[in-house]
């Protein structure tokens, strides 16, 4: 994986955080769930501003989620509340988002073979963050 590569997956990915947040945040029931879920937003837009500067500097346009995705996050989010929209129910749903994100940032940050410490460092600022962001939702389950 080259730079590129690599800094348009962080960006994809933070931008990808900050909707799926934001379609759980209306159905957060208690004010410890929902000042978390936007402490998370905020901490994804930090990384998906920090990516399209990076991205922008190297010449590059920041690609944000398609149309597609997008959809499928906010019907993803509708159905999967729709019998249970508890603040537990929505921390289980944050855990397995980023479980997989965890997964998808560690391949990509093995397979890089790029040399820039600035994405790199990047890269592992987001695999940090969906870490945390696992301990974080771990006392609403």
């Amino acid at each position: 994986m080259k730079d590129m590569e690599l800094l348009q997956y962080v960006h994809e990915t933070a931008a990808m955080g900050v909707l799926g947040l934001q379609d759980l945040l209306p159905q957060a029931e208690s004010s410890g769930m929902r000042q978390s879920l936007r402490s998370q937003i905020r901490e994804y837009q930090d990384i998906a501003h920090s990516s399209a500067q990076l991205l922008q500097a190297k010449g590059a346009q920041p690609k944000d989620p398609g149309l597609m995705a997008r959809l499928s996050s906010q019907a993803m989010a509708t159905v999967k509340t729709l019998a249970d929209s508890s603040d537990s129910k929505l921390a289980e749903m944050v855990i397995q988002g980023n479980n997989m994100g965890v997964t998808k940032g560690l391949k990509h940050l093995h397979d890089y073979r790029g040399n820039d410490p600035k994405i790199r460092a990047l890269a592992e600022k987001l695999l940090a963050a969906e870490q945390a962001n696992v301990s974080q939702m771990q006392p609403f389950l």
